[in-house]
């Protein structure tokens, strides 16, 4: 049956050459700010647990506060871990009959997908897609574009995301990439929409994304959640800003 999806122009198609070996990784810059911000995160861990240990031979009540802090902090260390392995495993080697993938599981911090090592032959490929992926919590919007590939089987490989959309941090890195596989596999790119995921806490915590067959937001939700992203990412620059601003005139005056 044919498909009644929308279709997008793959990106860079006129710069593929398929006679050529292509690899892709991430820029080495975003992973190694994320090792950074894993490590410094553990180190406070540490310190934190070590105070909560020596809080409940003072004080059982700040002990347990300071035990609760500890656990979370060493939470949030594993989630950026998560990240840095997602950034700097992730591999996509494009040859001349087929497609290799080295997939680490932290690819996603939302989807739970297995880390997977796959070579498939274009042959196998029937459609590259693709939805925009949105996730409210606390007023705030992230918006975030996740790509998978459909093998003539049937079968379904989640591939990555690109995030923070319609944001100064946003990124485009993977629609390249993706545009480029569905020039060499000669299938088309299928935009299913957009959905609404669930949120949690600060889009960080709890978060659950919607099956892939959802149904699509309502047009009307779909611009409100593109509002939503844009005013986040806004706010999340001015507070970068007021952050750098505070340090350099203590710097200054001091």
């Amino acid at each position: 049956m044919q498909s009644t999806l929308p279709e997008i122009e793959p990106r860079g198609a006129a710069r593929v050459d398929t006679q050529l070996r292509e690899e892709f990784r991430l820029p080495r810059g975003p992973g190694l700010l994320s090792l950074f911000g894993a490590v410094f995160i553990g180190l406070v861990s540490a310190l934190l647990c070590a105070v909560a240990v020596w809080l409940f031979t003072q004080h059982l009540g700040l002990g347990i506060l300071a035990g609760a802090v500890c656990s979370f902090s060493a939470w949030l260390a594993g989630y950026v871990w998560r990240d840095f392995r997602g950034k700097w495993g992730l591999r996509v080697v494009l040859d001349r009959e087929a497609v290799t993938f080295e997939l680490p599981a932290g690819r996603s911090l939302v989807h739970r997908v297995p880390a997977q090592r796959l070579t498939i032959p274009y042959a196998d490929i029937a459609a590259i897609e693709t939805r925009l992926e949105a996730y409210l919590s606390l007023g705030m919007a992230n918006m975030q574009r996740a790509y998978a590939l459909r093998r003539r089987s049937g079968d379904w490989v989640f591939l990555f995301e690109d995030r923070a959309l319609a944001t100064v941090y946003g990124t485009s890195f993977f629609a390249d990439i993706a545009g480029k596989l569905a020039v060499r596999a000669e299938v088309p790119v299928r935009d299913l929409g957009m959905v609404e995921g669930y949120g949690g806490v600060l889009v960080v915590w709890r978060v659950h994304a919607q099956d892939w067959a959802a149904p699509l937001s309502p047009a009307d939700r779909q611009a409100r959640l593109w509002r939503k992203a844009a005013i986040t990412g806004q706010l999340a620059a001015l507070f970068s800003a007021i952050v750098f601003l505070v340090y350099a005139l203590r710097a200054f005056f001091r």
